[in-house]
């Protein structure tokens, strides 16, 4: 009995065989065209004009002269590959049927039959992962799934089928390059539910960018965007969407309307506080900091000094206005966790959507703070401001009201108390609000640039490329959201130059 051979055939990437652990020669375009469709039948007989179809198309105008017996010629080439010989190239199939080689090309009738061990071929590995993946996440395990979608997606290593010429060839490379990328798209939305939103944020922003993203690639961009303190480049993204698909005369993908609604769901307040064994809890609704929050320290100076002045003088309201992804929402998020301890009664957030669809109401504002806070809530919403101011009387919390357009409009939500801090923040705001700190928010300084650039992408990769992260800083006019979103697309692409992304920006 022969030595037991292990053969194994690699098609998502250029086709390759692999003999024990070695990769083997595949033959020729036209003979790698045959094994592919032989492959992709997965054990099924092809008869010959399948096998012609598959490889010069259904015209036979196009087939080569004595087409069968081309193919056969074909199929002979295959048979001396030395993944389908261990016994030597000259070898029947008797005998490489008892060498073991775990891949034997049988004929049927006028057509073949390829045979191959259970799990030799890593298109059909994948394919077994995905539906397996689809089961367990139908039963609620999401830790199997993510396993599974993870195994599978790790087998690919290119452009499916790259460079095997034929029709089927290239049906099967766009069903698996579809195949992919639903399961990318299904692995991230369990990161995504899992709080891994800023870790796969690279990931997710790659997938979105594709000029044939899907809805679902969109909405887990905005969900993660906005669950990383992005807010403005995540309605930013929405914006964009429902541009697009205006533009087609289409309504915008459901999947991002659903994440739409989640984003206004978060954005209302939490419900009342609740009591603990130490007395009430006191609310805390601000979205987590950044954690790669970078530069700004003089503006959150300026900020702080206004909402907790050191000489103990009368807190002023801080308004920080500027353009869409200046970094108004992270900027009044960092600045308010940094205030915690002078605002030891509590911390309320909300966002108003002023610049977007759907915006919140003052009224519905008031109600959750007054329930936040404690109280009981009038029926009346002049009532409700009243009870509001009542409730902040004597404590010291911080309010923060983002994304404003009309400053008369939210002052009954800006608290009367000289304990209590407002920090507003808005882009074309109207109205006044008397007394405030004003601060415009624009492109970040050159250092400060050059610091998010390190924050996300490593301080060895800019060292590597001192003069490319000065050029990309400049090429993104060291505007914050076309930073982040440019070193985002280069954090998924570890292969890419610096250099390079600045090139394709020249280009575009």
């Amino acid at each position: 009995m022969g030595r037991e051979v292990t053969v194994r055939f690699q098609t998502l990437g250029p086709l390759r065989i692999r003999r024990d652990g070695s990769e083997s020669p595949a033959g020729r375009p036209q003979q790698q065209a045959v094994l592919a469709a032989l492959l992709a039948a997965r054990g099924r007989p092809l008869t010959a004009t399948q096998l012609l179809h598959a490889v010069w198309g259904e015209d036979d105008d196009r087939w080569p002269a004595r087409p069968k017996r081309v193919l056969a010629t074909h199929v002979y080439r295959i048979r001396q590959l030395p993944a389908f010989s261990p016994a030597g190239a000259g070898a029947d199939a008797s005998a490489r049927a008892n060498a073991g080689t775990g891949a034997v090309l049988h004929q049927t009738g006028d057509g073949y039959r390829l045979s191959v061990e259970d799990g030799a071929v890593d298109m059909h590995r994948f394919d077994d992962a995905v539906r397996a993946a689809a089961a367990a996440r139908k039963k609620g395990d999401l830790d199997a799934a993510h396993a599974l979608l993870t195994r599978g997606l790790d087998l690919w290593y290119g452009t499916a089928l790259e460079g095997v010429p034929g029709p089927l060839a290239g049906r099967v490379r766009q069903r698996l390059t579809v195949s992919r990328t639903a399961a990318l798209e299904a692995r991230l939305s369990i990161d995504v539910a899992r709080g891994r939103h800023a870790e796969v944020l690279p990931e997710i922003a790659a997938l979105a960018e594709a000029p044939d993203a899907s809805g679902q690639a969109l909405s887990l961009l905005v969900l993660a965007l906005f669950r990383s303190g992005l807010r403005d480049e995540a309605f930013a993204v929405l914006d964009r969407a429902r541009d697009q698909a205006g533009e087609l005369g289409l309504d915008p993908a459901p999947e991002l309307e659903r994440a739409h609604q989640e984003i206004l769901g978060s954005l209302a307040p939490a419900g009342p506080a609740r009591s603990g064994p130490r007395g009430p809890v006191r609310p805390c609704h601000l979205p987590p900091d950044i954690a790669d929050f970078t530069g700004r320290t003089a503006e959150a100076t300026r900020l702080m000094s206004a909402l907790a002045p050191a000489d103990g003088s009368t807190h002023r309201p801080a308004i920080v206005h500027g353009a869409a992804g200046t970094g108004k929402t992270a900027l009044a998020v960092h600045v308010a966790h940094r205030l915690r301890d002078a605002y030891p009664d509590g911390q309320l957030y909300v966002g108003l959507t002023g610049s977007h669809a759907l915006p919140v109401r003052p009224g519905q504002i008031l109600a959750a703070f007054i329930r936040a806070l404690g109280g009981d809530v009038p029926d009346d919403e002049a009532a409700m401001a009243e009870a509001y101011q009542a409730a902040l009387d004597g404590c010291r919390v911080m309010v923060v009201l983002d994304d404003v357009r009309d400053l008369a409009a939210i002052r009954p939500l800006v608290p009367r108390h000289p304990g209590c801090g407002a920090l507003v923040t808005g882009r074309a705001l109207t109205g006044l609000l008397p007394g405030a700190e004003w601060l415009a928010l624009g492109a970040f300084s050159p250092d400060d640039a050059l610091g998010l650039l390190v924050r996300v992408l490593g301080l060895s990769r800019i060292e590597d490329e001192p003069d490319a992260a000065r050029s990309l800083a400049e090429a993104c006019r060291c505007h914050p959201a076309l930073l982040r979103t440019t070193a985002a697309r280069l954090a998924a692409r570890p292969h890419w130059s610096l250099a390079s992304m600045v090139d394709r920006m020249a280009g575009a």
